[in-house]
């Protein structure tokens, strides 16, 4: 397995100076901010692919394909999403969105092969009331079995969900089709706005769990990932309050340590 860091100024400047290692830097499909960053490492791509909005139909699959092969970057990642203003109540809502959710997923799959596509889940909140639908394990689940992609399992997405629910986390990962993982991602969860939220430094209760998906692979109870992904840090106003680096500095050799023993 791999350590993959979120792109961000503070982390180039520790990989400049030697004070942290890691595997690959995490990047999303901005041309600009890959070539920023490809003197200080290798590149893997997170793509902004969303299924379920009708997205798939207007991508530059080519571009996908071309950025795919420049970086190795080792598989096609989208999420499973509903509309806002979706009605998870109304049967024929529900069987639109089955449908569309398969036939986005086919176009990526035959393009690319299931093997190389990976799918994963976004968190249900009260803020994002219209995602529960795609959120719920069993839908997000059956759509895997269905088109046989991968799973992409974020641990902090799932910590927000079960909460939200009100459910195990740990048994609404089970649930999952573990026997496809190929990437995590893990990063801290704090409440703001009065709303629990990811992409913040991990704690004690995220470090539990990721220990916890790591001792699950090293018994080979799951399949073990390529990547484990330190979704903390980046750049815009959404993340550069939140990236401290002195986190990161403390952070990322305590998770590389953890990867590479799990490997």
């Amino acid at each position: 397995m791999k350590l993959a860091v979120n792109y961000s100024t503070p982390l180039i400047e520790l990989i400049s100076q030697q004070l942290v290692s890691i595997d690959l830097i995490k990047c999303p499909d901005w041309e600009g901010m890959i070539k920023e960053a490809e003197p200080y490492g290798k590149i893997t791509i997170h793509y902004g692919l969303d299924i379920g909005l009708g997205d798939v139909f207007t991508q530059d699959l080519s571009r996908i394909q071309q950025l795919k092969e420049a970086t190795n970057t080792p598989h096609i990642n989208a999420h499973l999403v509903t509309p806002k203003y979706f009605n998870g109540y109304d049967k024929q809502e529900i069987r639109k969105i089955n449908d569309l959710w398969r036939e986005e997923l086919g176009l990526l799959i035959d393009r690319f092969g299931e093997d190389f596509v990976a799918l994963e889940h976004y968190p249900y909140t009260a803020a994002n009331s219209h995602i529960r639908t795609a959120a719920d394990c069993q839908n997000f689940s059956q759509v895997i079995k269905d088109t046989g992609c991968r799973l992409l399992l974020d641990l902090a997405h799932a910590r927000i969900t079960a909460d939200t629910l009100g459910i195990d986390v740990k048994g609404y990962i089970r649930d999952m089709p573990l026997d496809r993982l190929v990437e995590i991602h893990t990063t801290g969860i704090k409440m703001y706005a009065g709303i629990l939220t990811d992409h913040f430094e991990l704690q004690q209760g995220d470090w539990e769990v990721l220990d916890w998906a790591l001792t699950e692979i090293r018994s080979g109870h799951w399949r073990k990932p390529q990547l484990v992904a330190f979704e903390y840090g980046g750049v815009g106003d959404v993340f550069v309050w939140r990236t401290d680096i002195n986190v990161l500095r403390t952070q990322i050799p305590r998770l590389y340590e953890m990867v590479h023993h799990s490997d």
